[in-house]
Parts: C-alpha cells; structure tokens; sequence
C-alpha cells in the first residue's frame, strides 16, 4: 500500500478507524462503570512491582506490557483498560491482514467489521489477562502462515517463530496455537516448497530460544505455573462430567460469538435485497467481431501470464484451505482434550480458540454479500450498540462487585487510618488479591500487595518490609483476620477497624 495507491490508502484508514473507534469505546465504558477493576486486571496490577521472568500463575509477558506502561503512565484502572483494548486492536487490525490474504480489501473490511463484534473482543475486551494479551499473537502468527502459503520467504517463517514464541511467553494454551499453525502448512502443501526443512528449523529455533530464561525460572519456582494450569488439565472428568463441560463450554462460545453471528446474519439478509436484478442476455455479436475479439484475446493472454493465473489461483485455495484448519482445529483440539483427557475446560479458552471463526465465516459467504460495506457497517454498529446498552443495564440494574466495591473511598479512609498512628507511608498491603489491589491502587504510591499473605505470589517483597515498616491488612468481614491470613504477624495487628 501506497500513497500513490488511493483505494488501498482509503481500506487501510477505514479498517484503522474501525480498530480505534472499538479501541476507544470499549476502553471508555469500563472506566467509567466500575468502581474497582476487574480481577484479572488487578492481579496484574499486584505482579507488575517487579519484572520477573514469570509469575505465580502464568508467564510473564503480559505483566511486563502493563509494568512499562506504568512507567510511562503510572498506574490506573483506565490504563489497564486501555492496555487490553490496545492488545484487541492490535489482533483486529493483524485480523485484517489475514482477511487481506483469502479475499480482496472491499471484501476484507467486511471480515474486520464481522470479527470486531465477537463478545470476547468487546465487553471482555478490557480484561487485561492473558487471553487477551495472547490475541495479537494468534493473529500475528495466523497472517504469517498465511504469506507462507502464498510464497513468503525466511522472513515470515522467522516471523512465525517469534510470534509463537512470544505467544507461549504470554500464556502456554499458545502450544494448541501452534499445533494449528502446523497443521495448516501442511494442509496447504508447503512442505512442497523449496527449502522447507531449513525454514522449518528456523522456525522452530525462533520459537524455542527466548523461552530458555523462562525455562530456567520455572525450574528455580518449583514449576508454580504447570501447577496452577494442572487444575485444569489434570482435572480427570469422568465420562458423563465430560459430556456436561463439553456442551456447557461450546455453548458458551456460541454466546460469546452470537453478536457476530447476528451481524452475519443481519448481512447476509440485507444483502440479499439490495443484489441487483439480473441484466437481460444482449444480442449475439456478429461473427467477425468474435473472431476479431477471438483474435486480440489470444495475442495478449500468452502462456507466462496464464501460468501466472494458475498458481495465484493455487496459492489462493492453498490459503482457504489453511484459513479453515486455523479457525478451528484449536476449537476442536479443546473439545478432544475434554471428550479424550477429561480436561476442565475454562470459559475463556475460546478466546484464542475462536478469533479467526468469523473471519471463516465471511470467507465463505457469497461475493455480493462480502462487498456490502455499508450494510456490514449498519450491521456491527448495532451489535456494538446493544452490547452497550447491555452493560449499561447490568451496571443499573443488576450491579456486581465491580460496580459496588467503593475502592478509592476505601482506600482514602484506610489512609487515613493509618495516617493517624503512623508516621510513614504505607508500604506494603495484605489481604484478599482482589480487594487489596483495588484499595492498594488508589493508596499514594500504590504500595507493594501481597496477596492472600502468600510469599509465592509476590517473592520479589522483602520479608524484611513487614517487621521495618509494618502493612495495611485488608480482610473481608465474614471470617477472623487469623482465617484468612496465616501470616505470624497477623496475630500481633492491632487497632481492628472496619471501614465502611
């Protein structure tokens, strides 16, 4: 694309406005609507005081994406929001690029405006976890199989690798990414092509190099991480229990996907009604004008060009066919992990699993459906509309924790408790992960949070902080402070108040 290039310049700043105006909507709401931020981005929040090459539960990237952003921005709600969102724009746009391989730029604007409504990219959208952060690199590494597929050389394949490389470093449900990714290089045929086997090394090099220092913590933390995804993977669901969370999980992603599939729908329908009429056959031309058209045709059309005509349409059903495989045999690997291995299966799984579906599902709709912009534009904007208005309702009428728990007034009383008997600021806060992020993020310097009391979830924190410096003890109050933080030195707090 260039300059010079007015329709190519004009795809590109309409799909880069469709990303921002879903960037900047589904940023906006959440600050605006929770009093207390969600619980993945305040666990985030908790690790990011220190860069580590992993993390009580999960690997490090996305805590290291937040923790340079508070360097430049400090630390806020509405900056984890914006992260999340970045992280989904970032997958949209990469999205586009991968709609821009099987269909051309007209029709690929509509396969954007399709996948933006998926409800994982919009209401979850801000949730800033590792689902969302490993988007960008299941759509990255998804465009780059393709651009192999169509001939692309070293560069993609070291692109590949990179990209599942930093895919694995943000969350290791990227290994069924990558079984994908393989899956569908060979079902397009490019283990045919030249210098396969070296590009293939390449690859792989790529993916496994910067997972070495990863590597070498995990073994120096016990393998905390393999323990916490060994509740689900390790779960051992009996036969009927697998049927049960098979349904229940598809069913979910229907849910999650149903705001796409209407504005499919909805695209499909009007589409329909505005195809104009078939033209009337016109009258046979005369013979020697045929023979004299017969004529011109073959002198242009020359042997070189019609090769040329016959591998791009080759490289154009090869991309179809690894389209396919990407979108859904991570879905389906999920399924035989429940119905064979009788894994638990979590809800958020389908994030990754279903985000190229419906770019699938656009691929495969007739041609003057695919180019109906306006309609696919009126289309998505109401389904974004109502999930708006959804959110809204759910924030007036049925309000969760989110929207009730007063953190910022909560935590300007408890400083101005602590202000009362000691003379330093507070630097450490322990409690509940949750309700001691939320509070500790409004605290003048948003001190260090030790969650649940548990060492293993904040090693970086010198022990040494509590017996110099005390800390601000947040507990819920429905148990004893001793149940719900085995700390020692809980049993020697003093000055008990509850802040209401």
């Amino acid at each position: 694309m260039t300059w010079r290039d007015p329709p190519q310049f004009r795809s590109t700043a309409l799909a880069l406005a469709v990303v921002l105006a879903c960037a900047l909507t589904w940023s906006v709401l959440p600050a605006i609507l929770l009093s207390a931020p969600h619980g993945d981005n305040v666990e985030q929040l908790n690790w990011s005081q220190a860069f580590e090459w992993g993390y009580f539960k999960h690997p490090p990237l996305p805590t290291w994406l937040l923790r340079a952003a508070i360097g430049v921005f400090g630390a806020s709600a509405a900056l984890t929001y914006a992260l999340a969102m970045a992280c989904v724009a970032v997958a949209l746009m990469l999205l586009w690029l991968c709609a821009r391989q099987v269909m051309p730029a007209r029709e690929a604007l509509v396969a954007l405006l399709v996948s933006s409504a998926n409800y994982y990219l919009m209401g979850r959208g801000s949730f800033l976890n590792h689902n969302t952060v490993m988007l960008p690199f299941v759509a990255l590494s998804a465009w780059s199989v393709l651009r192999i597929v169509r001939g692309a050389g070293w560069p993609m394949w070291l692109l590949l690798g990179l990209a599942q490389a930093l895919g694995l470093l943000t969350k290791y449900q990227m290994g069924l990414i990558i079984l994908a990714n393989a899956a569908a290089l060979l079902a397009a045929g490019v283990h045919r092509q030249p210098r396969f086997g070296a590009h293939l090394i390449l690859a792989s090099v790529a993916t496994l190099v910067p997972l070495i220092p990863h590597a070498l913590w995990l073994a120096d933390h016990h393998f905390t991480t393999f323990e916490y995804a060994g509740h689900s993977l390790l779960a051992g669901l009996d036969a009927l229990h697998r049927l049960s969370a098979c349904a229940s999980f598809l069913a979910q992603q229907v849910a999650r996907l149903a705001p796409a599939l209407v504005a499919l729908l909805l695209l499909i329908i009007f589409s329909r009604q505005r195809s104009p009429p078939v033209p009337l056959p016109h009258p046979p031309a005369p013979r020697s004008r045929l023979r004299q058209a017969s004529a011109a045709e073959a002198t242009t059309c020359t042997t070189a060009e019609r090769l040329t005509a016959q591998g791009d349409a080759a490289n154009a059903l090869a991309a179809m066919r690894a389209l396919s495989v990407l979108a859904l045999l991570p879905l389906a690997g999920i399924v035989v992990l429940v119905l064979i291995a009788g894994v638990a299966p979590q809800n958020h799984w389908g994030s990754s699993a279903t985000l190229l579906i419906p770019l699938l599902w656009v691929s495969r709709l007739r041609s003057t459906a695919r180019q109906s912009i306006v309609v696919a534009c009126m289309a998505t904007a109401l389904c974004h509309a109502v999930a708006i208005v959804w959110n809204l309702a759910v924030w007036k009428f049925d309000p969760g924790p989110h929207h009730r728990f007063a953190a910022r007034p909560l935590a300007a009383l408890a400083q101005q408790h602590w202000s009362s008997r000691e003379s330093g600021p507070i630097r450490l806060v322990i409690g509940p992960d949750w309700e001691a992020g939320s509070i500790a993020l409004y605290l003048p310097g948003h001190p260090a949070v030790l969650p649940d009391a548990d060492w293993r979830q904040a090693p970086w924190i010198d022990r040494d902080l509590l017996s110099r410096c005390g800390a601000l003890l947040i507990a819920r109050t429905n148990a004893p402070l001793q149940q719900q933080l085995s700390l020692p030195e809980v049993a020697k707090a003093s000055e008990l108040t509850i802040l209401k």
